[in-house]
């Protein structure tokens, strides 16, 4: 349990993942495999990790799939997956998930992957008194974020749209994760699309709540996992170490000839078969019985489950979905590969 007896995360798990698509066509975007790992397991070993003891999935889109996938796994916690009964936004997702909770509790936007610490959060929000706690991050470039102002004690004092330049310095931006008290959502009405960003904090700042700005001492890890290229720098940051629940492994289930090669980092699942004068990395992840044929070379991919790499072939900058097929001497380059 985190400080003071935060136990419970809503995680937000209702969009539909359009930028992804076609990978979204295929799986749901919390689905989309990082190291053998669903995008929002990452997030959840997060949690247990900071001693979250139970998380809410308030999920919509493809709510059964993500049940049926994700509750079969033991993450070191309790998971619920609530679906919601129409779209109704992050405040009113949120709200229709956490019906029953009487004590603070941790929300997040679960496309995110990060690794910052809860404790220090949560003991600045009791100390604030605050209604709501917004973690933050700072950036150099503000011009693709709304700014999150606060005064010399960290309350918030604004909530500034996209601009080019911060006159005031501190390039600090909402980072998605929250701690909320749980009759803030009373301000929420039942059943409403609601968003937390542009609806719910602008009300909570006006009514004169206190709202705290917690920017993290130590640098953190974050990304957003929510379009092919931070998919694909994600599966890069991973492989390079940027957390530490996975990073670059080599199965003993996987079969590799004497003659192939791997450059590293490289992940390598169970049942994974290189061929001899292959070269595999670095930067490649190989889902479980992906085949990567004779003197075939793939550097800088994602293949999921499954799919071939033909002898002689070259995949560079890819993601190969499950069961497609790199023809024999074929070479590609910055492309999605699905099955024909």
């Amino acid at each position: 349990m985190t400080q003071r007896g935060i136990s419970t995360a809503v995680v937000l798990v209702g969009g539909l993942g359009t930028r992804l698509r076609p990978l979204t066509n295929l799986l749901p975007k919390p689905l989309l495999p990082l190291l053998d790992i669903p995008l929002i397991g990452h997030q959840i070993l997060w949690l247990a990790r900071n001693g979250i003891q139970r998380v809410i999935l308030a999920a919509g889109y493809k709510a059964e799939r993500l049940r049926s996938e994700l509750l079969r796994h033991d993450w070191g916690l309790e998971l619920t997956v609530v679906e919601e009964p129409e779209p109704l936004d992050t405040a009113g997702a949120i709200k229709f998930a956490s019906q029953g909770l009487e004590e603070t509790f941790l929300a997040t936007n679960g496309d995110l992957i990060l690794n910052p610490s809860l404790a220090d959060m949560v003991a600045a929000h009791k100390a604030a008194g605050a209604a709501a706690t917004i973690m933050l991050r700072r950036v150099e470039d503000v011009s693709h974020y709304g700014l999150v102002l606060r005064d010399d004690t960290s309350r918030v004092i604004a909530f500034l749209e996209k601009k080019p330049e911060d006159e005031t310095g501190q390039r600090t931006v909402n980072a998605g994760v929250y701690l909320l008290e749980p009759n803030v959502l009373h301000l929420v009405p039942e059943r409403s699309s609601w968003s937390i960003e542009r609806r719910l904090f602008p009300d909570l700042l006006a009514s004169g709540a206190v709202i705290h700005g917690h920017l993290p001492a130590r640098p953190y890890y974050w990304i957003d996992v929510g379009r092919l290229d931070t998919y694909r720098q994600a599966h890069r940051d991973l492989l390079a170490g940027v957390v530490d629940w996975c990073g670059p492994w080599v199965s003993e289930q996987a079969t590799i000839s004497p003659q192939a090669k791997l450059v590293a980092p490289v992940f390598l699942s169970g049942g994974v078969r290189v061929g001899p004068e292959a070269v595999v990395g670095p930067f490649v992840s190989l889902s479980p019985c992906v085949e990567v044929g004779e003197g075939a070379r793939v550097e800088d991919s994602i293949v999921w489950a499954t799919a071939r790499v033909g002898h002689g072939a070259r995949v560079v900058g890819c993601v190969v979905t499950p069961e497609a097929v790199v023809p024999d001497g074929e070479s590609i380059s910055d492309r999605i590969v699905m099955p024909k």
